[in-house]
């Protein structure tokens, strides 16, 4: 395991002025802009995903079309790797320390008060089936989600995205218009200074509103493990998406979301139902983002640090993790 211990001194200027809710910054990181940054590494043969159509799976269960790895040392700002659609861009920052490794991390900012930092997006202008990613993440060492006897959440990765009405905010998924899988910190079962549990939530097919929550911890369905979150220690946080296969134009329930930190595996779904439409609702988008709960706020300033952003494309960062 990664550890590390994050420090307050380093955080960046609180004093900037809010922006307004809804921005999307001028650059936009697409698929094939990132293949000519990040290049094949480790690939062997690319591939090419066939047998799109009725009775065929949505992807190959095999080597990934591409290999990216975002190393935050080599940009001088965080919009020339990601795009922003919601919350204020100065909540985002590079940052010297604290750090995973190298010399530049993320540092994300939620203001006391506030529901949003920011929500970013790599984006994927072809779209995909399956996306393998890891990156560290480290809450900082006072973070606290005080103020509510009820399960406090804040979300801190878009694992998967299809751009769509149906993909948050309230929205239902009917296979054509969006859906998603993000990965939250939570105080269920926890206590409200930490350690934290982990949470799953996806908006798929049949969810109506809310999505599903599907909380790490143990009597969980779909809970592997309950790992414990501290504050200011660095996690490596891997998860697997992989859309589900379609038959006769109607989805199937094999739809897979995984989870590993640190390398144990945490979390496993294989019955979701993301997609009706294998062209226009797959994959488009995943990045950091931080949005404290829903009707309540940040009860401090919270800072989420994240470093060592690798994704493989239409397949698996180390043949074996994803599965078939």
């Amino acid at each position: 395991m990664v550890t590390n211990t994050t420090d307050a001194a380093n955080r960046a200027d609180d004093n900037n002025g809010n922006r307004s809710a809804e921005k999307t910054t001028g650059a936009s990181v697409t698929r094939r802009r990132a293949l000519q940054m990040g290049g094949a590494v480790g690939a062997g043969s690319l591939l090419g995903v066939v047998g799109l159509g009725a009775d065929t799976a949505a992807a190959d269960c095999d080597r990934p079309d591409n290999i990216v790895h975002l190393d935050y040392d080599d940009y001088d700002s965080w919009d020339e790797v990601y795009r922003m659609s919601n919350g204020d861009p100065d909540n985002l920052t590079l940052v010297s320390s604290p750090t995973a490794s190298g010399e530049s991390a993320l540092q994300l900012r939620i203001r006391e008060g506030d529901h949003w930092g920011l929500s970013t997006h790599y984006d994927f202008d072809d779209g995909l089936f399956e996306l393998n990613g890891r990156v560290n993440f480290a809450l900082n060492t006072d973070w606290a989600m005080t103020g509510r006897d009820a399960p406090t959440n804040c979300r801190l990765w878009n694992c998967a995205i299809a751009r769509g009405e149906g993909s948050a905010g309230g929205g239902s998924p009917d296979g054509t218009n969006g859906w998603s899988n993000r990965m939250y910190v939570t105080t269920k079962d926890s206590d409200p200074e930490g350690p934290f549990h982990l949470l799953s939530n996806t908006y798929h097919m049949g969810t109506d509103g809310v999505g599903d929550h599907d909380y790490l911890v143990d009597g969980e369905e779909h809970a592997v493990g309950s790992p414990e979150i501290k504050p200011g220690v660095w996690y490596e946080f891997e998860y697997y998406v992989r859309v589900n296969t379609i038959t006769q134009g109607e989805a199937n329930r094999d739809g897979v979301v995984r989870y590993r930190l640190d390398d144990d595996l945490i979390f496993e779904r294989k019955d979701l139902q993301f997609t009706e439409d294998l062209d226009d609702n797959i994959i488009d988008t995943t990045g950091p983002v931080g949005h404290y709960g829903g009707r309540y706020t940040a009860p401090q300033n919270l800072y989420a640090y994240y470093d060592d952003h690798s994704m493989a494309l239409n397949g698996k960062l180390e043949f074996g993790f994803g599965g078939c």
